[in-house]
């Protein structure tokens, strides 16, 4: 259901790169809704191929790496699609009042309508990371690996985002110690 959510970046009428990125950088690094709106080009390191958030939750700085389709969708914006600022804010407002970054807002208003072109209910932002880690554990991830990807300090934090899966757990359970099973 997550590819449904991508609209594809159309470099002829140069329309929905912003949407592709924003979703790209959610669904990939698990980002916040807040980290992608502070993002800064000068958080982009496009030969290490590394993005530094500076503005996080846990109020420290962290380097994740560049997946090469995340930095596609992200120059495919900043060339085809972000109007021309000074502003250093990777995403900006389109509208009144131009030059200003876009915030938190905004990246969620893109969620909520990527959800509403893909005929998905829409919650929240958060479902998005919610996903990525249920994806990573299905794909045989560690917790702590979730943990470290999600940028969590505690695996208990990470627990509230990878629900267990009782069907897929039935699957692996071992009889009880003295059952009749």
């Amino acid at each position: 259901q997550v590819r449904r959510l991508f609209a594809s970046c159309d470099d002829t009428t140069r329309r929905g790169c912003r949407d592709v990125a924003i979703l790209t950088m959610l669904v990939r690094l698990g980002m916040r809704s807040g980290e992608v709106a502070k993002l800064s080009l000068d958080d982009i390191d496009w030969r290490a191929g590394t993005l530094v958030l500076r503005h996080t939750k846990g109020r420290r700085e962290d380097v994740l790496p560049l997946p090469v389709a995340t930095g596609k969708a992200i120059a495919a914006y900043l060339k085809l699609e972000r109007p021309k600022t000074s502003n250093r804010a990777v995403f900006v407002r389109h509208v009144a009042p131009r030059d200003q970054p876009a915030g938190p807002d905004l990246i969620r208003k893109t969620i909520r309508q990527a959800f509403a072109r893909a005929g998905l209910p829409y919650t929240r932002s958060h479902l998005l990371r919610h996903t990525m880690a249920n994806r990573l554990l299905a794909g045989g991830s560690s917790l702590k690996e979730v943990a470290d990807v999600l940028r969590h300090r505690s695996l208990n934090t990470t627990l509230i985002y990878a629900k267990l899966d009782s069907r897929k757990l039935a699957e692996v359970a071992l009889p009880w110690p003295g059952s009749a099973v």
